[in-house]
């Protein structure tokens, strides 16, 4: 994720003001991810830097009512990332990525330092899915 003028993402997501990822392709993966912020193109504090971590249990596409859990407009072809069960860590710390497969802005590994601890965040909540 970036943190880009006028639209943080990567922070959004860590305060759990953004509860949806988007993205153009989906993939099998579910489960944990650590959101980083892109060290790049990113314009905040949070650049180069592990911010949280947050359960990946569906991908979807993007609809109707996504808008402001996700950041952007609905758009034919837009896969929705559903976030759930936030933990941070007692402090931000920069990575280094471990390349596993695809581009970067995909799935990769990271080592945590060794002094990290997890906390757990139960009041972010997920976004309020309906049931099917």
């Amino acid at each position: 994720m970036n943190d880009y003028e006028g639209a943080p993402y990567a922070e959004w997501i860590k305060t759990g003001h953004k509860t949806i990822e988007t993205r153009h392709r989906s993939f099998t993966y579910r489960g944990d991810l650590i959101i980083c912020c892109g060290k790049t193109n990113s314009v905040s504090e949070n650049a180069g830097k592990a911010l949280c971590i947050v359960d990946l249990y569906k991908i979807r596409d993007l609809q109707k009512g996504d808008e402001e859990a996700s950041g952007v407009a609905v758009r034919p072809g837009i896969k929705a990332f559903l976030f759930r069960n936030w933990r941070h860590f007692n402090r931000d710390f920069e990575f280094a990525p471990q390349r596993v497969s695809g581009a970067w802005q995909s799935i990769f590994e990271i080592v945590l330092p060794p002094d990290i601890e997890i906390i757990p965040r139960p009041e972010i909540l997920p976004f309020p899915e309906k049931e099917e």
